[in-house]
């Protein structure tokens, strides 16, 4: 397909497969001069019916020097993820890879060199449970409120690659997308290529040293904040 044609595949799926979809079609038609730069509001995305994300402590202080970074120059920047599927849709990422040099691009993808590493990675793992994460983070924007939410070139990013990837289509591999906000959320979506909808992990914890799980927030839910507020 071209890329137009993952758009509008996208915004069918946000139309035609989520209970909100009116609301995701008045979204689309009214931001519709910003083209892929339209958000997409978070908030309304399907919930996965189960599981959640588990980042390692080392993970989670890359993705906070991220969002710092992120602040500091107004600027996205790409990462890659890289972890494992376990037991009960729980998905533990553990390994964190800065995707690109060049700020002046802010999408991640999967070059030559990438694709042999992650070839070797999946030859490492014997092919099972491996779980990749592509992400990037978003700065806060004055005139923008809408910048804490995937935009529609996000998502059509994430289709995109998971069709034109055989690791990713034939699901040798599975391939998640995830947000760093300016806030500190960390927000992970999964695009289902069998069901064909997106769906966002609501429960993010951090793996400490002793193996504790310690919420992290994401869409806006400041699960981490209150579990600091308790302590």
């Amino acid at each position: 397909m071209t890329r137009e044609e993952y758009v509008r595949k996208v915004k069918e799926i946000m139309i035609n497969k989520n209970p909100y979809g009116q609301y995701h079609k008045q979204n689309f038609d009214h931001f519709n001069s910003l083209g892929e730069f339209t958000p997409v509001n978070s908030s309304i995305i399907n919930n996965m019916p189960s599981g959640y994300i588990i980042v390692t402590e080392q993970v989670y202080e890359m993705l906070r020097a991220v969002q710092e970074a992120t602040n500091s120059t107004g600027q996205e920047f790409p990462f890659f993820l890289y972890g494992r599927e376990l037991p009960g849709n729980v998905v533990e990422f553990n390994q964190f890879m800065s995707a690109s040099n060049d700020r002046r691009g802010t999408q991640a993808s999967f070059n030559q060199a990438m694709v042999t590493d992650l070839q070797n990675r999946l030859r490492n793992n014997n092919g099972t449970g491996m779980v990749v994460c592509h992400g990037h983070s978003h700065p806060a924007q004055k005139n923008n409120p809408y910048h804490q939410n995937f935009s529609l070139g996000d998502l059509t990013t994430y289709m995109q690659m998971n069709q034109e990837n055989a690791v990713f289509k034939n699901r040798q591999a599975e391939l998640m997308g995830c947000v760093v906000t300016s806030t500190g959320d960390v927000n992970f979506i999964f695009y289902d290529n069998v069901n064909n909808n997106f769906y966002r992990f609501t429960n993010v914890y951090v793996r400490d040293m002793s193996g504790n799980l310690i919420p992290a927030s994401c869409y806006g839910l400041n699960q981490r904040q209150e579990y600091q507020q308790r302590m």
